[in-house]
């Protein structure tokens, strides 16, 4: 800025003249307006210095109303403070660094004010020329002060905010977070100092209320919280401001600080979701039952899905249902829940399919990992034990969540129920039926070389038993479709005197040895039914069935069936009274011998032990009769030889019946003469 004596005088006259139009323009057009102007700026705002005869100003040349400084960027032109027209300047780094020094030293000394106008015009002066020649002299003046000049440029470096950084950074899952926003420079550092804002748009909120966030930048970054409030992607949208500088354009071009402006940084999307799926994995405890075992199911809490996660320490209750009594058809049947469908629509759905529960189980969990060991009861909060039963076959559980059993709190992470699908490999069991077998040998006693057979009734097969193939994924086996009937000897060889020392005892087959011999086994149809063992009957496979008894001692027949998926194993008892055959060597023709006693079987029980069979009377002693001529051979009728004295009582009977015959014979001869 120039100030002179003579130019003092002219700007006087020019004021007067000034006034003289201003007034008469006043009251020729009460409609023009008049021209604003800055107030020049006095001894606190710049220093003075020397140049060709002339002083001049170096530092703020005036001020508007609103108190922003203005600096002259002509070297040499004379001022009239007319504010003219202004133009923002472009917003290059020198014109935000600019910025950045005049916000930062809007109220300084005059010393820093000339410095300011040193760095104004070394950056935005439009005289080159000039300016240098004013410079020397400012450097051998005031040379502190432009040392100071140099010193607040570098200052500015790195100042201006060239963009931001914004990163989200979980705290909890997809459910609540931070969002940190850091204001940068040109080479990427962060910056302190600088108004930002930073605005969600999508399901989430800031912790603190609203959408928005406004807030000064750190060096280290700023952190703010957020939650969500829905589910899906969010976008974080961030502004800053940096400082413009606009150019006024007068008799003498000026330099101001114009405004803090707003722009886009950077963004960043991401998904959120409050709510959660919580599941369960199961396996039953055991693939395979028996009649009358209780029901248990290993139980482990999860989510359904990735996105999912379990709110920490958040309670909720599991229920189970168990079905049983289904069959082969049933098994890889798997039934899933619809979309949306609640809990109770899906079991009314099974329902209609024939599918009702039998008992139940429930849990409660915490998180995500947890186990439990169900056992299931026959009501669904109390009851008893659940046990199988006879007809229970295949089974599998149901679990369920439902929303409208939980907590408040929870509700309102849950948007509605979760369900298992119905018939599940790893939820699936089978409960083996119990066999009942029911047999007699054809003859408790009998000599060597007589053809022994037996007669065998089984129950409690399924109907299509020996038809199931088995299923792999389920752990299913496969029907075994035949049992077996196999014949012991038991005895001394050498003393049959010694046979009763052998005699059948023990509910298991005896391990093979000299006394002990497993005789003969046949496949017969692992199915219901009566079955003829022996005696030409056919076997499984269509084979007939013989049996001779070739030496004396005791023979048992033991019916067996190895067990598989759907029927427990079983057996006949070694020791049973009704399966055995006591063979003994025939009697000398010549001295006929009384046969041991056959043993009658006893009823059969419901207990293990066998029952031994009752002893026949022993008929009263009769007298000798006369010896027969001849003596009749054993019967092939009976298991029994015929000993003598039965022969003398029947002589005695016939000879009775002939003599009565023959004197009702005479009486009737008489009667007709």
């Amino acid at each position: 800025m120039i100030t002179t004596w003579r130019q003092r005088g002219m700007a006087i006259v020019a004021m007067l003249t000034g006034l003289i139009i201003m007034v008469g323009v006043v009251f020729s057009s009460a409609n023009t307006a008049y021209a604003a102007t800055l107030t020049p700026a006095d001894e606190r705002y710049h220093v003075a210095f020397p140049y060709n005869d002339t002083e001049y100003y170096v530092g703020v040349a005036g001020l508007d109303a609103s108190g922003n400084k203005y600096y002259c960027i002509e070297a040499g032109k004379l001022s009239d403070y007319v504010i003219g027209p202004t133009t923002v300047l472009a917003s290059d780094e020198n014109a935000r660094r600019m910025a950045w020094i005049l916000d930062r030293y809007r109220d300084t000394d005059a010393t820093t004010h000339a410095a300011i106008g040193i760095i104004v015009q070394d950056h935005f002066g439009r005289d080159r020329d000039e300016w240098a020649r004013q410079m020397a002299v400012i450097q051998g003046r005031y040379p502190e002060i432009v040392a100071k000049a140099a010193r607040i440029w570098d200052q500015s470096a790195g100042k201006t905010p060239a963009g931001t950084t914004v990163e989200r950074t979980d705290a909890e899952a997809l459910r609540s977070g931070s969002i940190s926003v850091k204001v940068v420079n040109r080479a990427g550092d962060a910056i302190a100092g600088v108004p930002f804002t930073v605005t969600l748009q999508g399901a989430a909120r800031f912790v603190q209320g609203g959408n928005t966030f406004s807030g000064v930048s750190t060096s280290a970054g700023s952190s703010i919280a957020w939650e969500a409030t829905g589910a899906g992607e969010v976008t974080a949208n961030t502004t800053y401001e940096y400082g413009r500088m606009h150019v006024m354009d007068s008799t003498q071009d000026m330099l101001a600080f114009d405004s803090m402006a707003s722009t886009g940084g950077a963004s960043t999307t991401f998904r959120v979701r409050k709510d959660f799926v919580p599941a369960v994995s199961t396996k039953v405890s055991e693939k395979v039952l028996d009649v009358a075992s209780p029901v248990f199911d290993d139980v482990t809490s999860g989510v359904a899905d990735a996105d999912s996660y379990w709110v920490p320490d958040l309670e909720l209750q599991v229920r189970g249902y168990y079905f049983d009594g289904l069959d082969t058809g049933d098994v890889g049947n798997v039934i899933t829940p619809n979309a949306q469908e609640s809990a109770d629509a899906f079991l009314a759905r099974l329902a209609t399919l024939g599918y009702e529960p039998v008992a139940y189980g429930k849990a409660s969990f915490t998180g995500v990992g947890q186990q439990a060991r169900v056992q299931a009861m026959t009501k669904p909060d109390d009851g008893a034990a659940y046990r199988t039963k006879q007809n229970s076959g295949f089974g599998t559980w149901v679990w369920v969540f439902r929303r409208s059993e939980q907590s408040k709190q929870a509700q309102e992470y849950l948007i509605g129920d979760w369900i298992s699908p119905f018939m599940e490999a790893t939820e699936s069991n089978t409960s083996r039926r119990k066999l009942e077998v029911m047999s007699t040998v054809t003859e408790h006693s009998a000599d060597i070389g007589a053809e022994l057979s037996d007669t065998i009734t089984v129950s409690g097969f399924p109907a299509d038993h020996g038809q199931y193939a088995g299923n792999e994924e389920y752990e299913f086996a496969a029907d075994r479709p035949y049992a077996t009937v196999s014949v012991w000897w038991s005895g001394d060889p050498d003393n049959p005197s010694n046979d009763d020392a052998y005699k059948p005892s023990g509910a298991d087959v005896p391990e093979e040895d000299d006394n002990h011999q497993l005789l003969v086994t046949w496949e017969v149809p692992a199915v219901d039914g009566t079955f003829r063992i022996g005696a030409g009957s056919l076997d499984a496979h269509g084979a007939p069935m013989y049996l001779t008894a070739e030496r004396h001692g005791w023979y048992v027949f033991v019916w067996t069936f190895a067990g598989d998926g759907r029927v427990s194993p079983a057996s006949s008892r070694y020791d049973d009274a009704w399966e055995r055959v006591r063979v003994l060597e025939p009697c000398e023709p010549e001295e006929p011998c009384e046969p041991e006693e056959p043993e009658e079987p006893c009823e059969p029980g419901d207990s293990d032990e066998p029952c031994e069979p009752e002893e026949p009377e022993t008929p009263d002693e009769l007298e000798d009769p006369e010896t027969p001529e001849e003596t009749a051979g054993p019967s092939p009728e009976s298991s029994l030889p015929i000993t003598g004295g039965d022969v003398a009582v029947a002589s005695v009977l016939a000879a009775t019946a002939l003599a009565v015959g023959l004197v009702l014979l005479i009486i009737v001869r008489r009667r007709q003469l």
